[in-house]
């Protein structure tokens, strides 16, 4: 049950991501559509829907789920260094949410996160750096889609 509610959440948020990626530029234009009558970015579903079948065909769903846990451990840890990187180089930013026992907590949750990181590459080798690889691709996409824009502000 578990399994099926974390999907149902992921197909209802992963689709909504697409839709303003590609009204800003930064992935297929034809995806920032979102339907008149439903209110939902259907072409986005698809794409999703079919992205979905891609890795549902692609291997075991031990192999999937660790692929996908080590690319979460490196957002999540990613996420943890920015806190400190943003503290550092934007102080005067306003601070609506506070961190609880900064600086220990936030580096707790780093350090962990990287645990659980190496732990998977010493022992999924493959899956954690099939995961590490489909982020990777990320960023010449990233990189195709922006070119010739002007920097923003």
């Amino acid at each position: 049950m578990s399994t099926l509610g974390c999907l149902a959440a992921t197909i209802l948020y992963s689709s909504r991501i697409y839709q303003p990626m590609a009204a800003d530029g930064v992935f297929f234009r034809s995806l920032a559509r979102i339907d008149p009558r439903h209110h939902v970015p259907v072409r986005s579903l698809w794409l999703q829907s079919a992205w979905a079948l891609v890795l549902t065909l692609s291997g075991t769903y031990e192999q999937l789920y660790t692929c996908v846990v080590f690319a979460s451990m490196l957002f999540m840890a990613a996420t943890g260094l920015a806190l400190f990187r943003l503290r550092k180089t934007r102080p005067d930013l306003p601070r609506p949410c506070r961190v609880w026992g900064y600086p220990v907590v936030p580096l707790l949750f780093v350090a962990s996160s990287t645990v659980l990181m190496v732990s998977t590459l010493v022992e999924k080798p493959v899956q954690a750096l099939a995961g590490l690889g489909l982020v990777s691709l990320g960023l010449p996409a990233y990189a195709w889609w922006r070119r010739g824009e002007s920097p923003r502000a």
